[in-house]
């Protein structure tokens, strides 16, 4: 039987150009839906990282106002004990309490985590946004040294309190935290070296924290304006 070969090659490559373009529409296609997920994806992503920012934002703030207040207890009490200046008992026994706070940041990392994980911090697609972001995150580790740190100094104040007056705790949320009688305070620890040293220290750490926490709130509330300003709040 004669072959018509013309016809059989144009047959041959319309078949093969009719599979090539459905392939690549399907391709396409595909990429197209997956596209809409990651888009739809990124939006919720960027939802609930607001969400974590703003109240890291609000625990930031939150801590800076415990740490302003131990660091004037360091110094009111410092002073006092040095003789420049005369507190109440009432008084005495709310510094000594409020030296004690340090920060108890716990920040809210999930998202980041869950996208690092995952794999998908492609999610995020403005890298320069995406470095600052990561780079903020990786920072939060600080807040873990400067607690170990800010807890053995006050750990050794209680120490200290404690051997030299009575001592009750109120339940939370109530203040001061700890409740001593600062008529045995001012008898037994006024002039203290050792206080002082102590309060010293402590005031140290606790500006120093506090220099920390203010730059972190700092990053948390641009970030959070920036991503605000993404979703269109």
């Amino acid at each position: 039987m004669e072959i018509h070969k013309p016809k059989f090659v144009k047959g041959l490559a319309l078949e093969v150009f009719v599979i090539v373009v459905g392939i690549s529409l399907a391709i396409t296609a595909e990429r197209l839906v997956e596209a809409a997920r990651d888009a739809s994806e990124a939006k919720r992503v960027m939802t609930r990282m607001i969400v974590e920012l703003a109240r890291d934002s609000s625990d930031l703030a939150l801590n800076i106002e415990y740490l302003i207040r131990a660091e004037v207890s360091d110094s009111l009490l410092t002073e006092w004990s040095r003789g420049r200046i005369e507190l109440d008992s009432d008084s005495i026994s709310v510094h000594a309490s409020n030296s004690l706070l340090y920060t108890w940041f716990a920040s809210s990392t999930a998202e980041i985590e869950a996208l690092k994980s995952s794999g998908k911090l492609h999610l995020i697609e403005n890298e320069e946004f995406l470095v600052k972001l990561l780079r903020h995150y990786d920072r939060y580790s600080d807040f873990d040294i400067a607690r170990a740190w800010a807890e053995r100094a006050s750990l050794q104040l209680l120490d200290l309190y404690q051997r030299n007056t009575s001592m009750t705790t109120p339940q939370p949320p109530a203040q001061p935290w700890y409740q001593m009688d600062g008529v045995q305070l001012g008898r037994n620890l006024r002039g203290n070296q050792l206080l002082e040293n102590y309060l010293q220290h402590k005031k140290y750490i606790d500006l120093e924290i506090l220099r920390r926490t203010r730059l972190a709130l700092a990053r948390a509330g641009a970030l959070l304006a920036e991503l605000r300003s993404e979703r269109g709040y």
